[in-house]
């Protein structure tokens, strides 16, 4: 602080505060340090993103024999990938809102996003009802057991319905935006996909374990984690979910036209 002298016609000033760093030392000290800290909480913010669905997934679907518990713990679960990453996107890595694309970058995305989509769900159609058909089929008593737990063959189509747009939606904006999104600054490119494809793959091991077997479970879970190292290969080019969303949408339409035919057809 400093004064100009009380002449006639002055009065004390205040020298202006300069911005306060949140460091002691050296830029170079706070670079570390700030790195360090924005990466601390980052981790925090993903890790139990990366995880929670799979151990949902094994309670609701593995060890929980009781419905209604069932049911419970299954709500819950897809609760925490609607909440959670805007939760540690404000509160943890207190960031502000997200910006959103314009819609021409949307629409541009769509293109490529349905001939992915149609590439792989044609590619599952013919796999199931050929080389994988007796696999399939003999898993038929399985899905029939936990569809009744869940109470979806009273309303398939509309469960189908819903998986296939909305709850798409929710995995790109879930695994893509904010699981991949975020690990993109903490690890290299490559390993970003890598890492989000085996996190996004680990809930349908335990759901296709339970159907097919374990052997079988790994294949398809693999098979998945493909599919969702192509959806954040898309959302990286094209800077809007959606591409993925649409290919996501049409591949689980596929997929529950496969659950049609072992259910009801």
């Amino acid at each position: 602080m400093f004064t100009v002298p009380n002449t006639p016609g002055n009065i004390p000033c205040v020298k202006p505060r300069q911005t306060e760093f949140p460091w002691h030392g050296s830029p170079a000290r706070f670079l570390i340090h700030g790195f360090m800290r924005d990466r601390l909480r980052c981790w925090i913010a993903i890790g139990p993103a990366l995880v929670i669905p799979a151990l949902g997934a094994l309670a609701y679907f593995v060890l929980i024999c009781d419905p209604l518990i069932a049911r419970i713990v299954y709500t819950a679960t897809k609760l925490f990938t609607v909440v959670w990453p805007l939760t540690a996107w404000f509160l943890i890595l207190r960031n502000r809102s997200p910006a959103l694309p314009p819609l021409r970058q949307h629409i541009a995305a769509l293109p490529l996003g349905a001939a992915t989509g149609l590439f792989i769900g044609i590619a599952i159609l013919v796999m199931a009802t050929g080389p994988f058909r007796e696999v399939v089929d003999a898993s038929a008593p399985a899905i029939r057991e936990k569809a009744q737990l869940f109470g979806v063959l009273e309303h398939y189509w509309l469960f189908a319905a819903a998986i296939s747009i909305v709850h798409s939606l929710v995995e790109e904006y879930y695994w893509r935006w904010f699981v991949y999104g975020r690990l993109r600054v903490l690890v290299p490119g490559k390993a970003a996909h890598l890492v989000a494809g085996a996190a996004f793959a680990l809930h349908h091991i335990v759901v296709t374990s339970v159907y097919f077997g374990l052997g079988w479970g790994m294949v398809f879970g693999i098979s998945t984690m493909i599919g969702g190292i192509v959806w954040s290969l898309l959302y990286a080019r094209q800077g809007t979910l959606a591409g993925a969303w649409l290919s996501h949408a049409l591949v689980d339409m596929s997929l529950m036209w496969c659950g049609y035919r072992l259910l009801l057809g």
